[in-house]
């Protein structure tokens, strides 16, 4: 009988407490390390709690308000639990008397926002995308491969950090644009493309290098806070592992560190978007028409012969580039659309033909609220600018006159005033 009290007692203990459902509005902070003793794992476990609370409330504090953490209200164990969702578990160990883990703090947004201020939620970042460069062994990865270095950047999404990271899927166009050799690139276009296919206003580069000293022996690792096209250096520095085992925890203290750093550049106003970089792409052009809604055609002008005109149309995603050719094709004079180019994420290339004046085209389009503009040679469509006057119809087409075989009328002889 003592030996099953004693299995149900380890079952009990190795169940992590989860935090409870917070509904989406909590902090989470990690990594805290604690080693109690107790008359009693269990005692152990709940003083270990106590201490985690104590430990977390501090960097939570620091981190939304940018304050050094020795600056935090102090607060008694009571107020620190009502404000705190759950406990976590990252790792522990115990014995009959001693209790050692690694735990991670979910407070409550709203309870903690009184213990906050008002500063508490005033420094947030725009989005801005990261790209975790990691180069282990002379190779470079970003998204291409399930890295330590990108895991630890997932696994630190859920804590508290005034920066608000996007990071991409990792699928092949992803792949396609997001390279250890795109970091170092200053083309601003193709930055400008990238930073619209993922809805961001800068990209950020957290870049890890990893130095083995032999199989199984110690990792030491440099770690850079790189930000802009430019991949301008915020901060660097260095840290170790003993051996393959604690890598992760490592590129763990790496990323909260690298995290700081942005922060710090974050309060600084170091750390901005170029305008150029953040230029507007929302979706040019509303949904197409119905399926059965009745099309709207225009007669051709007089004199006016069919003509074609290549147009390029920034496409940010596949429901711009359906939505251009719908617009375009429920354009009066519009007889043919065709996309000849189709670059998602960047421009596409559309051939249109129509049967009515340049004049008139435009005119249909502004009554869309598109517009024709000349950018270096090209024709580019884009959207009518608030502050851009309407423009006014044009002048109608003088037909014409057509002529007759009749004879010219004959003049009567002039009188003669002497009769």
């Amino acid at each position: 009988m003592l030996w099953r009290a004693i299995a149900a007692l380890l079952l009990t203990l190795a169940v992590p407490a989860i935090a409870q459902n917070s509904g989406g509005s909590a902090y989470s902070i990690g990594g805290i390390d604690v080693d109690v003793a107790g008359p009693s794992p269990q005692a152990a476990r709940m003083a270990a709690f106590r201490i985690a609370q104590r430990k977390a409330w501090p960097v939570l504090w620091s981190r939304l308000t940018g304050a050094p953490e020795a600056q935090a209200p102090r607060l008694t164990d009571s107020q620190l639990d009502s404000m705190v969702s759950g406990i976590e578990s990252q790792g522990e160990r115990f014995s009959t008397t001693r209790y050692i883990a690694r735990l991670g703090v979910v407070f409550d947004r709203s309870r903690a926002a009184p213990y906050l201020g008002a500063t508490g939620a005033g420094l947030h970042s725009p989005p801005m995308l990261l790209l975790p460069k990691l180069v282990d062994g002379g190779v470079a990865k970003v998204y291409h491969a399930k890295t330590p270095w990108l895991a630890a950047w997932n696994r630190f999404r859920e804590t508290v950090t005034p920066l608000d990271y996007v990071l991409a899927s990792g699928s092949p166009g992803d792949n396609m644009l997001l390279t250890g050799w795109q970091v170092h690139r200053p083309d601003r276009e193709s930055w400008r493309n990238i930073l619209t296919r993922f809805d961001t206003v800068q990209v950020l580069t957290a870049e890890a290098r990893l130095t083995r000293s032999w199989p199984g022996g110690p990792i030491n690792g440099l770690f850079i806070a790189r930000a802009g096209p430019d991949a301008g250096e915020l901060g660097r520095f260095t840290l170790s592992a003993a051996s393959p085992e604690g890598l992760d925890a490592m590129l763990d203290t790496a990323v909260r560190q690298i995290d700081m750093i942005y922060a710090g550049a974050l309060r600084d106003g170091r750390l901005q978007s170029e305008p150029d970089l953040s230029q507007e792409l929302a979706p040019l052009l509303s949904t197409g028409p119905l399926i059965g809604a009745p099309l709207t055609t225009a007669a051709a002008e007089p004199g006016a012969v069919t003509s074609t005109l290549e147009l390029f149309v920034p496409t940010p995603d596949a429901a711009t580039a359906a939505g251009a050719e719908a617009e375009l094709r429920g354009t009066p004079g519009i007889t043919a659309v065709t996309t000849t180019s189709l670059s998602l994420g960047g421009t596409s290339q559309i051939l249109i033909s129509f049967n009515v004046s340049r004049a008139t085209l435009e005119y249909n389009l502004d009554s869309k609220g598109l517009r024709l503009a000349n950018n270096n040679g090209q024709t580019v469509l884009r959207r009518r600018l608030p502050d851009e006057a309407p423009l006014p119809p044009p002048a109608p087409p003088v037909a014409p006159t057509p002529e007759s075989d009749a004879p010219p009328p004959t003049e009567a002889p002039a009188a003669n005033p002497a009769q």
